[in-house]
């Protein structure tokens, strides 16, 4: 397995690893360590069943099932299908176009998110990615200090969209998941590095009024997408991209909804919610860890 850094501020790419076949605990810990280290990983050259893919999916924690049903894979439901058919209904086109952390709506958020490329458009389909981790390094100390031990407030649809961003605003959702709490300061459950945890599910925190806390988010929300904390992938066919939910924002970019050869986008995708089984960190610990306020 060879592992390079990618263009940018952060990620990495692994090449010369074969998934479809099994693989020991001694590899799987080392994909598992280059992801908590680099925040996002492409894993290239990779031709999976549905069967491997969802397989490869557990190692990562509990795949979480898809709020939209009509997304998800029948066989395995654990994938969903990421599509530009020209069918496309209009209400889910280009739904990722917002900064987000996945499932940050839910009591516990997904912790890591994967995309299998199967086909890939000649131009356009990047995903954006913002490093949360380098952005909280940046803040000066007073910020820190403001922010530390505050909890964020997060609902589907809670937070005003930044330029360019079309936020999905579903009612049923926000009345059937409610208003979670997460810290905005998280601390990463495997590695303890502080992050800001700022999905578009954000609107605001506990214990300060509604201006000043949906104006924290905002500013926070601005700041972690600066140019200097933000970098890019687009999935080819047969790599498999993951991101770690806890370091990173991201978005998709506009796209064609077209049929023709040379224009269509189909991945699958898994989130997973826990720690690794491989990293040893029972629920107890991670649950302290990602639903409390992290320690100065």
């Amino acid at each position: 397995m060879k592992v390079t850094p990618m263009p940018g501020p952060f990620g990495a790419i692994v090449e010369n690893i074969d998934l479809s076949a099994p693989q020991g605990s001694e590899t799987l810990r080392a994909l598992i360590a280059a992801l908590h280290a680099n925040q996002i990983l492409a894993i290239k050259g990779q031709s999976l069943s549905d069967a491997d893919y969802v397989g490869f999916g557990y190692h990562w924690g509990k795949p979480l099932m898809f709020h939209i049903e009509s997304h998800r894979n029948n066989e395995f439901p654990e994938m969903i299908r990421i599509g530009n058919a020209a069918s496309t209904p209009e209400r889910y086109r280009d739904g990722a176009k917002f900064w987000h952390q996945d499932s940050s709506y839910e009591a516990v958020p997904a912790s890591v998110t994967m995309l299998y490329g199967v086909e890939a458009p000649e131009q356009g389909g990047e995903t954006l990615i913002a490093s949360t981790a380098l952005a909280y390094d940046a803040l000066d100390e007073a910020m820190k200090a403001r922010i530390e031990g505050l909890t964020g407030l997060h609902c589907l649809g809670g937070s005003p969209a930044l330029p360019g961003e079309k936020i999905p605003f579903v009612p049923e959702n926000t009345a059937r998941h409610g208003i979670v709490s997460h810290p905005i300061v998280m601390r990463h459950p495997v590695t303890g590095r502080k992050a800001l945890y700022l999905s578009g599910s954000a609107f605001g925190a506990e214990g300060l009024d509604v201006d000043e806390g949906r104006a924290l988010v905002n500013d926070l929300r601005a700041h972690c997408t600066r140019p200097e904390f933000v970098t890019q992938y687009k999935v080819e066919a047969g790599d498999i991209f993951l991101w770690d939910n806890f370091q990173v924002l991201h978005s998709s970019t506009a796209i064609e909804y077209s049929d023709e050869p040379g224009k269509r986008r189909l991945l699958y995708r898994i989130s997973t919610k826990g720690m690794p089984a491989l990293c040893g960190v029972d629920d107890a610990v991670q649950a302290a860890m990602t639903t409390a306020a992290a320690a100065a």
